[in-house]
């Protein structure tokens, strides 16, 4: 009997983990090799979130989690490729997971208070950007560490589940967890910090937002005689914070079905999947609206992809290396064609022309 819930998760992961892989492995070569001098701090933050989404993606394809609340006990099946390996090695690497995801929600709201600053004062140097970035990565590099010892034993985890979820099936799967998190310091740090910011944080960001689109009305409305090319810029940047305040959005689905599960209101494999489905969203999207709306970068992009396409129409006509006679034992000129970058030219038609000029 096929397992949908399984199957539409997997399909799912598989593809958008690849997508967003694709997409920050981009972001990163852009950030490193096609920034412009003018934006060199931003891309410090760009750079920072690329790696961080980009690590997201790459674990959350590694380990496939199912997160089951259960009570006191909080329970993960791993459907990735770890569970070929072991199941030590599937909750480390969903720990490295959570502690990107939750990178991402401080870097994010480090960007809107970036350029939020930017407005008032000269933009700080790329040190002191990394030198704040790593004060904020300091909590989640923290939750990654201790919450590699709260693992309980498999067995003692699988038997608990079986208890309390008779319906459910749990053979031959890869299963982690912790028994209790009330007694465990180190879980109950892991969800707080992972749950507790959500709402504050997205709230800042949407106060944040007002205040930049606010500061960029006024700034307008007191340059009459702004540039066409200025206008533009300043429509492209309320559009991109618009969707970037949204990405919070996801995170507050991800904490509501863990909630709802944990606190006994309701179970389901749905919710269970969803978890994580729902995470997905913010690695994928963030290096497309990076991509998209800092034009140096869309630029290289579509001459990258212009490029390809030149590339691949010059692979498929392949010019001839040789003449080619058409009439061969014949007297007079011999026609033949050459390849001249362009199209295709006869060279008896030209030298006929140039005859005709003389008579």
């Amino acid at each position: 009997m096929i397992d949908w819930p399984l199957t539409i998760f997997e399909v799912w992961h598989y593809t958008v983990n690849t997508i967003g892989i694709f997409s920050n492995a981009l972001l990163i070569c852009l950030c490193i090799f096609k920034t412009p001098r003018v934006i060199r701090s931003y891309a410090v933050l760009m750079l920072n979130f690329a790696i961080s989404d980009f690590g997201a993606c790459i674990t959350d394809l590694f380990v496939g989690q199912r997160l089951i609340p259960a009570g006191i006990a909080l329970a993960y099946i791993s459907n990735g490729p770890c569970k070929y390996i072991s199941g030590t090695a599937c909750y480390v690497g969903y720990s490295l997971m959570l502690h990107f995801f939750a990178h991402s929600l401080w870097s994010l709201l480090l960007s809107f208070a970036y350029r939020y600053y930017i407005l008032f004062h000269s933009s700080p140097s790329r040190t002191t950007l990394m030198l704040i970035i790593c004060i904020i990565y300091t909590p989640s590099f923290f939750q990654w560490i201790t919450f590699l010892i709260a693992n309980d034993d498999q067995t003692k985890v699988e038997t608990y589940l079986r208890d309390r979820f008779p319906d459910y099936d749990f053979d031959n799967k890869t299963i982690t967890g912790t028994l209790n998190i009330l007694e465990s310091w180190q879980a109950m740090f892991t969800i707080l910090h992972m749950t507790l910011p959500v709402t504050p944080v997205y709230c800042t960001i949407l106060v944040l937002r007002k205040k930049i689109i606010k500061e960029l009305a006024s700034v307008a409305g007191t340059m009459a005689k702004m540039s066409h090319a200025t206008k533009n810029m300043h429509k492209q940047l309320l559009r991109a914070l618009t969707i970037q305040a949204c990405l919070p959005f996801f995170f507050s689905v991800a904490v509501a079905s863990y909630a709802i599960g944990q606190l006994g209101i309701y179970n389901s494999p749905i919710l269970e999947y969803l978890t994580f489905s729902s995470l997905l969203f913010i690695p994928v999207i963030s290096p497309l609206i990076s991509i998209y709306f800092v034009r140096p970068y869309r630029t290289t992009v579509v001459l990258w992809y212009y490029h390809f396409r030149a590339a691949k129409i010059r692979s498929i006509i392949k010019p001839p290396t040789t003449t080619t006679n058409f009439f061969d034992g014949e007297s007079g000129p011999k026609k033949s064609m050459f390849w001249n970058g362009t199209e295709y030219q006869s060279a008896a038609r030209s030298n006929h022309s140039q005859q005709s000029h003389h008579y």
